[in-house]
């Protein structure tokens, strides 16, 4: 049963996040094309933020351990971000979500919540990605959103400085955690051993379905390492 114990925490530099803004600011005229639902523009951007920062900070703890993957494809999915890597002929797919409020803490999410893979075919073998992992940030959705909502922000002007300031960036430092993961052979395993009925979920106003995969029953993070040096 994975718990926040076995969780591991992706510390970033203010001088790291900033580098991740640029991009995310380089990026995001495009992103905001191609976004799924209508959300206030500040939630937009910190939605592709989170995205980016933890595509970044994944990539970091990767090669502290002698991993090297090659960054493929980024997608702007609703409120998380499918990050592709290749590492080995495997498709490694980057979930990042933040806490619900209903959850309260980070352990309650772990405990509760799902990977958040999406089910785009009825037929689980046609799955993109051959192994998902789940990040985690430990802020509070709704009170984030309520937050940046009320900032007056003109993506056009303002400095990087002042954005960093604004967002709260500095909360990125210390609240990205890798919580689970699961390989794409585990997960049709588990998945076509449930009742149909049970196989999917969604979420209010969500266009989308998700696969059942609980968080506390996925692998532990440090397994990922040997899993991956392995293949």
């Amino acid at each position: 049963m994975i718990t926040l114990q076995h969780s591991i925490n992706l510390l970033l530099t203010e001088a790291e996040i900033k580098l991740v803004m640029q991009k995310a600011l380089a990026q995001f005229d495009i992103a905001k094309r191609d976004n799924l639902r209508h959300r206030h523009i500040n939630i937009q951007y910190d939605c592709i933020l989170r995205g980016y920062i933890g595509e970044y900070a994944f990539t970091k703890w990767l090669a502290a351990h002698h991993i090297t993957c090659s960054a493929h494809n980024l997608i702007n999915d609703g409120d998380n971000m499918d990050i592709d890597f290749y590492y080995k002929n495997k498709n490694i797919e980057l979930k990042t979500s933040l806490v619900p409020d209903a959850d309260g803490t980070l352990a309650a999410t772990i405990a509760n919540r799902d990977i958040k893979i999406i089910q785009r075919d009825n037929d689980i073998t046609k799955l993109k990605g051959d192994v998902h992992v789940q990040i985690l940030y430990d802020q509070r959705r709704k009170l984030k959103d309520e937050y940046l909502q009320k900032m007056n922000i003109d993506f056009n002007s303002v400095s990087l400085d002042e954005l960093y300031n604004t967002l709260l960036a500095k909360a990125y430092k210390n609240t990205c955690y890798i919580v689970g993961w699961i390989d794409k052979q585990s997960l049709t395993k588990h998945v076509e051993s449930l009742p149909l009925a049970s196989r999917s979920w969604s979420f209010v106003n969500s266009k989308r379905l998700f696969y059942t995969c609980k968080i506390s029953q996925s692998n532990m993070p440090s397994a990922l390492i040997e899993y991956l040096h392995n293949l």
